[in-house]
């Protein structure tokens, strides 16, 4: 058949069903002399070399008989230099053959001596590549073989050898078990089956010893244990943190006492010295007092902006009324007297000398002048631009803008700021910590109350809307560990507040203390709140765009 021999012990491969002798011996038709004992090792070449170099194309204008004599001589030439271990020669000699036969089996229409040449010579060029370590190369030598006889042991072998020395066993096993049904005799297919069979079962079992080590317990060093004594000793150092910050905050306080009782004794006349626990306690009265103070004045002056804001609207309505009643021509007796060239009309309309009033006989001359409908088919694009600008604002009987509308967009507002604030995120680069970036993510928006609204008049679009709402945000490291999380309030999201620095933004309390990270921390959450305004202004734009 033309298959260059090889040592059984270096490829595994024995005599296939196809007829193809791969012994020590060689068929004598190929004269292929046996092969050496020990053959020279060839030079390590990578698995990452281009071979396309190594392609001989046919001499142009060749016959047929020509081409496939080339083919021949080059497969025997191919053969000798594999026997004597010149691996480059035989992988340039088989595919300058490849060449040769290529336009004779064009579609797979070539006749069979064309064919059964073309397998060997891809078959013999795909073990020469395995040879050198070029395990894609062989791989695609051997399913040209293939593309040809989807039948061929060989070539399934071939390339399941290909696929095994890739890593892809699975592909390797799926051509080994097609060759072993088409040939149950072939004693290579076997030993490379009960290869990959003891490849999967080492397989199994450092997965077995993996899932064993991540479960294990805590002698055997865990994956598993390792991550959860490291999360035991962050909130260690976290305790740790809370309680010496609470030990220094008691220091202060206790010598914040001390003033206050060397004041209170050297004070004329003396005041009475209390304990530390009294003091303490006056304090926190003293603190809750001011809180309440502080919320009591917050909240008086939302209700002091809430009622200018109501103010204003009425104003804005006000204004809009007094514009449409400016057009009223109705002058009162007393105007008509200090006006000249002035002068009432039949129907009571006030016009001036200059104007001729028509008799009867006028008008019978002129007809009817009464404005009529008129029943043209408007085109489709005018109608659909007329519901179109209806449908955000104005009604179809106020296409002009000239009468007070008002169009409810609450639900729209709402969902659309939740959005830009829940896609609110900061990074931060620390300036004490070197090479640390800490990253502020809004978590959940609450709270939400108000409304929205688009009003029409005087021909011009007043966009209005009032919210009040909180989020939560959350702080995390490189390591995406949560470090601190808390919460801000925006009390006054309104249409008077345009300016991104004019939006009030208030800042709750940590909710998870940031520990001995609580400088960057800081710097993080007023980062955020930045991007937070930066957030409502976009949801500004996207209404005013929407509507």
């Amino acid at each position: 058949s033309g298959d260059v021999p090889e040592q059984s012990e270096a490829s595994g491969e024995g005599e296939d069903s196809s007829g193809d002798v791969e012994a020590s011996s060689t068929s004598p038709e190929e004269g292929v002399p046996p092969p050496p004992l020990e053959p020279p090792p060839s030079p390590p070449v990578s698995s990452d070399e281009n071979d396309d170099d190594l392609e001989l194309e046919p001499e142009p204008g060749s016959s047929p008989d020509e081409l496939l004599l080339v083919a021949m001589n080059s497969k025997e030439e191919g053969n000798n230099a594999f026997q004597v271990g010149d691996f480059s020669s035989a992988t340039k000699n088989y595919r300058k053959g490849v060449n040769q036969l290529k336009k004779l089996n064009e579609g797979n229409t070539g006749d069979d001596q064309v064919k059964q040449l073309l397998i060997t010579l891809h078959t013999n060029l795909s073990m020469v590549l395995i040879k050198q370590g070029k395990n894609k190369y062989a791989r695609d030598a051997a399913s040209k073989a293939i593309e040809i006889d989807p039948s061929h042991v060989k070539a399934l072998y071939r390339r399941g050898v290909a696929f095994r020395a890739m890593g892809d066993v699975d592909a390797a096993k799926t051509d080994l078990k097609k060759a072993y049904k088409l040939d149950p005799s072939n004693t290579a297919v076997k030993k490379e089956l009960v290869g990959i069979k003891k490849t999967l079962e080492e397989m199994k079992k450092r997965e077995k010893a993996n899932l064993q080590k991540a479960f294990s317990s805590k002698g055997g060093s865990s994956l598993l244990y390792n991550d959860k004594e490291e999360a035991e000793k962050k909130r260690a150092r976290e305790k740790e943190a809370e309680t010496k910050r609470k030990e220094e905050e008691l220091k202060k306080r206790k010598q914040m006492w001390e003033d206050e009782c060397v004041r209170r004794m050297n004070s004329d006349p003396k005041e009475e010295v209390i304990s530390f626990e009294d003091w303490d306690k006056e304090r926190k009265e003293a603190e809750k007092k001011e809180e309440e103070k502080r919320k009591k004045e917050k909240r008086e002056e939302e209700k002091r902006k809430e009622e200018l804001r109501r103010k204003a609207r009425e104003a804005e309505r006000a204004n809009t009324e007094n514009d449409d009643n400016e057009s009223d021509d109705e002058l009162t007796p007393e105007e008509l007297a200090s006006l000249r060239g002035y002068k009432k009309t039949s129907d009571g309309r006030t016009t001036s000398y200059f104007n001729n009033e028509l008799g009867e006989k006028e008008k019978e001359l002129i007809g009817s002048i009464e404005p009529k409908r008129i029943d043209a088919t408007p085109s489709p694009n005018s109608a659909a631009d007329t519901v179109s600008a209806v449908s955000k604002v104005g009604s179809v009987w106020n296409q002009s803008g000239t009468t007070w509308e008002e169009k409810d967009t609450t639900e729209w507002c709402k969902s659309t700021l939740r959005k830009c604030l829940l896609d609110t995120t900061t990074a931060y680069y620390s300036t004490t910590s070197a090479d640390r970036t800490y990253v502020a993510i809004v978590k959940k928006v609450k709270d939400m109350t108000g409304d929205a609204s688009v009003a029409l008049a005087g021909g011009k679009k007043r966009y209005i809307y009032d919210f009040h709402l909180g989020l939560d945000f959350e702080i995390t490291d490189d390591d995406n560990n949560v470090v601190a999380s808390s919460s801000l309030k925006l009390p006054d999201i309104n249409s008077t507040t345009t300016a991104e620095e004019e939006l009030e933004v208030d800042i709750c309390a940590w909710t998870s203390s940031p520990g001995d990270v609580e400088t960057d921390a800081s710097e993080c959450r007023k980062a955020l709140v930045m991007d937070v305004r930066k957030s409502v202004v976009k949801f500004v734009e996207l209404f005013n765009a929407e509507f």
